[in-house]
């Protein structure tokens, strides 16, 4: 049904006001040595919108001319000289400055957060400025990278832990381990090649996510659907982007990205549960090229939540960016030790036990279990025999001295009992009152 006329004569209504932006602005908090180096290379992207906060427990690491705001994390706790390695040092520090890392929070209705984990001063501090930034009301990314497999057991389980910590607290989390910059760059690479590859990556995926957010697109993304993606603490997220350009542009950027190392690495698509495809072009991006691209990624990760984002960028020119995210379960593998028990068979009269059903990938495991025995009336009738309660013979139960310590009444060895009609009250209750402990 139509909307019903104004009266004649009468001034009709003003068209309403276009809701505003949700975020305007972005505070990017730079925790860490490894987080302050990935964000001076953000910051030469000069982005309008974004100001810069680094925390850090060494004082000797902060640039205070490169940042808006800085702060000193434990000046009291580590006197400036760093949280050692420890994130338990680093946690404490930072919560003794929660006072003012929530006014540096406040009046910021997006926090990114960028930290290298497996450390002191990023896995401590980290979480906990998720949790204060949340606390007043901000929503939060996080942006991290794990240490690389030579640098012990200890930091990857300290990563591990602050990376576990930080999902349960921050919006959406992004995290590119260190080993996996072995995929992206050559074997000819030095390490400052693979570093510089890594803080590149970090920046184009902050970018990626700021544009979703506040450029207004054909194919608008929110911000749930970009949680729906990096949100949840068993999930493994990666991301990827590539721009081409020519009239096969579509075609090649699709499979430069079915290539891509970091995806490609664990299956990932194939094990996605959620996928987010973002598509930035000059006014000639085609419907045609979206619908190719996204029946791709429909053909290789069958089932996934795909969420499509498409914007008109005018500098873009004959080129097109194309942008994934894609997360998926944790693939969890046990290996079985040399002497392993045996497996337990399951119950005769529930042989579909839960314990037999497919868990999944994030339970696969490489120890195959035995099938369940087959049903049979003698194995039934062997099971009730073994079942059945077995009578045993009540004993009454005697009363011992526990076997207690003598200890000497010292100044009062000579003092008169506590006699209360007729009852010591200096002995213990269940031997005046004759009561059975065992």
């Amino acid at each position: 049904m139509s909307a019903p006329l104004p009266p004649a004569g009468s001034t009709p209504a003003p068209a309403p006001a276009p809701a505003p932006a949700p975020f305007g602005a972005a505070r990017i908090f730079a925790i860490g040595r490894a987080g302050i180096e990935m964000a001076l290379d953000l910051r030469q992207a000069q982005v309008p919108g974004f100001s810069y906060v680094a925390l850090d427990s060494t004082g000797s690491g902060i640039d205070t001319s490169a940042f808006d705001a800085t702060l000193l994390v434990g000046s009291r706790l580590t006197r400036g000289f760093g949280a050692g390695g420890d994130p338990e040092l680093a946690r404490t520090a930072a919560e003794e400055e929660a006072p003012a890392i929530r006014t540096l929070c406040q009046s910021h209705p997006l926090v990114f957060l960028i930290a290298g984990l497996g450390g002191g001063s990023g896995t401590g501090i980290a979480p906990v400025v998720a949790r204060i930034a949340r606390e007043t009301g901000a929503s939060v990314f996080a942006f991290v990278t794990t240490p690389f497999e030579c640098e012990g057991s200890r930091r990857q389980q300290q990563a591990l832990v602050g990376l576990h910590r930080l999902k349960t607290v921050a919006d959406g989390v992004l995290c590119l381990p260190n080993e996996k910059l072995a995929l992206i760059t050559d074997d000819q690479a030095t390490l400052l090649d693979a570093f510089q590859a890594g803080r590149q990556h970090i920046r184009d995926a902050i970018l990626c996510i700021w544009s979703l957010l506040t450029r207004p697109g054909l194919l608008s993304v929110n911000f749930a659907d970009v949680c729906s993606v990096l949100r949840g603490p068993n999930l493994e997220c990666a991301f990827a982007q590539v721009r081409t350009s020519g009239p096969d542009r579509a075609e090649i950027a699709l499979q430069q990205l079915l290539a891509h190392p970091l995806l490609t690495h664990n299956d990932l698509v194939r094990r996605a549960e959620s996928l987010l495809v973002s598509f930035s072009a000059g006014s000639n991006l085609g419907m045609g090229e979206i619908r190719r691209v996204m029946e791709q990624f429909s053909r290789k990760s069958d089932g996934a939540r795909a969420v499509v984002g498409a914007s008109i960028d005018p500098a873009a020119g004959e080129s097109l960016q194309l942008a994934v995210m894609v997360s998926a379960r944790q693939m969890v593998l046990h290996d079985a030790p040399e002497e392993a028990p045996p497996e337990r068979i399951p119950s005769p009269l529930h042989p579909s036990s839960p314990r037999t059903q497919d868990l999944g990938p994030a339970r696969t495991s490489r120890r195959l279990a035995a099938p369940p025995p087959e049903l049979t009336p003698q194995v039934a009738d062997q099971f009730f025999a073994q079942s059945q309660p077995r009578a045993r013979a009540k004993k009454k139960p005697q009363q011992v001295p526990l076997p207690f310590e003598l200890l000497a009444k010292g100044r009062f060895e000579k003092c008169e009992p506590t006699v209360r009609r007729g009852h010591n009250l200096d002995q213990p209750t269940y031997l005046r009152r004759g009561i059975t402990l065992n």
